[in-house]
């Protein structure tokens, strides 16, 4: 069975750009999956003012539903072009929703598929937080840059705990057609159970996997920072790490490998929860 991708594009308030498009068809066709791109058409709800006002809000409504209608035909012509003389195909789900329910609405959607692919930044972190925790599936995030590199190894942040258990089995689709997997750990963040971890390394090579243990300290650093930096020293394409292992109140309060993974990776990576 082939595996089903689903790609959010937003169009109101602020559209999806043109290279999480080209990323998204990238890693469909080199994982022989298909895509389809969700395209929303926004409605804005009627307001009705308890008082006069200067504000024109029918003028509005239909100023903001006309440039969700245009992003969406922008982003729709660009998935055409992209395409074009590739012989790939895109399938195109478009829908009306209305505001604010965009985000849930893309999150149902998602549930369908095997993964969602999103590109992080602070504008996307909401439409992020909503797919991880509502969809049930994984995400898929791209740096706002264009990445077109194949999944030949990929690196696997490991502390032991379910949601990063979960992750590197979501992360399945891509470990089956990778050769080299680095097992990355940061000792000096949190305990990290040895006997655990080498009973994971020792599955995948025994999997048949070239498997690279990498042991690293934090110093200085963030444990997003440090994972990262570890994970392009050794020429990893994509990262898998578990979404939100501490809770989702604790992790905006303190901050965490999630938060700053949503907002600013510098590789793709494959968050689960």
């Amino acid at each position: 069975m082939k595996p089903q991708f689903h790609l959010p594009l937003s169009t109101y308030p602020d559209p999806s750009s043109f290279t999480i498009v080209d990323n998204a068809i990238d890693l469909a066709r080199q994982n022989d999956a298909d895509l389809v791109a969700s395209i929303p058409q926004v409605r804005i709800p009627q307001v009705h003012q308890p008082f006069p006002t200067f504000i024109d809000v029918d003028t509005w409504r239909a100023q903001a539903e006309g440039y969700s209608r245009d992003s969406g035909t922008s982003l729709r012509e660009h998935v055409t072009d992209a395409i074009s003389e590739t012989g790939f195909e895109v399938r195109i789900h478009g829908f009306e929703v209305r505001e604010p329910f965009v985000y849930e609405r893309f999150s149902e959607i998602a549930r369908c598929h095997d993964l969602s692919i999103v590109e992080a930044s602070e504008l996307s972190r909401q439409l992020s937080e909503t797919l991880l925790f509502g969809s049930g599936r994984p995400l898929v995030l791209f740096p706002a840059t264009s990445v077109r590199s194949r999944v030949d190894t990929i690196a696997v942040g490991w502390d032991g705990s379910a949601t990063a258990a979960r992750a590197l089995s979501c992360a399945r689709i891509f470990i089956e057609r990778a050769t080299k997997v680095q097992v990355i750990s940061i000792t000096d963040d949190k305990e990290i159970d040895e006997a655990n971890r080498a009973l994971l390394i020792a599955s995948l090579k025994h999997s048949g996997f070239d498997v690279e243990d990498v042991s690293i300290q934090a110093g200085g650093e963030t444990a997003t920072a440090a994972i990262q930096s570890a994970a392009l020293e050794r020429k990893a394409d994509l990262l898998v790490a578990g979404g939100f292992g501490h809770s989702r109140l604790r992790e905006f309060i303190l901050g965490g490998v999630t938060r700053e993974l949503l907002v600013k990776p510098e590789l793709p990576v494959l968050l689960a929860h």
